[in-house]
């Protein structure tokens, strides 16, 4: 979801439509479920109605995710592996919800690197 949210956040500031960038990135290896069903831009959203379309109403919540990356940060520190990303996810999630974001969907990161 991250790396969608800073795809589209990206798109966005280069006047790319995000419709437009959404279908290319949905005809490439950029398709997930993330970005096709569960796209974390309102407009994109509003075509599925998923949380991004409801200002991040429902759907799976930010607190949610980070505590399920909390349990992966951990595991892979019991594990002795190195996860980077996971803990650098992690940590954007934490201002997130220091940010008031906790209860919105895990999608509202979006707006958390908007500065919204």
């Amino acid at each position: 979801m991250v790396g969608i949210c800073e795809a589209m956040n990206l798109g966005e500031a280069l006047d790319v439509d995000p419709k437009v960038l959404a279908d290319v990135m949905n005809m490439s290896t950029a398709k997930s479920w993330s970005c096709e069903v569960n796209n974390p831009h309102p407009e994109v959203a509003a075509s599925t109605g998923s949380p991004a379309s409801k200002d991040y109403s429902g759907g799976f919540g930010t607190k949610l995710m980070l505590k399920d990356l909390g349990l992966a940060v951990s595991a892979g520190k019991e594990a002795h592996v190195a996860l980077p990303l996971g803990n650098v996810t992690k940590e954007l999630y934490q201002l997130a919800d220091l940010r008031g974001l906790g209860d919105k969907d895990f999608g509202v990161i979006l707006q958390f690197l908007r500065g919204r």
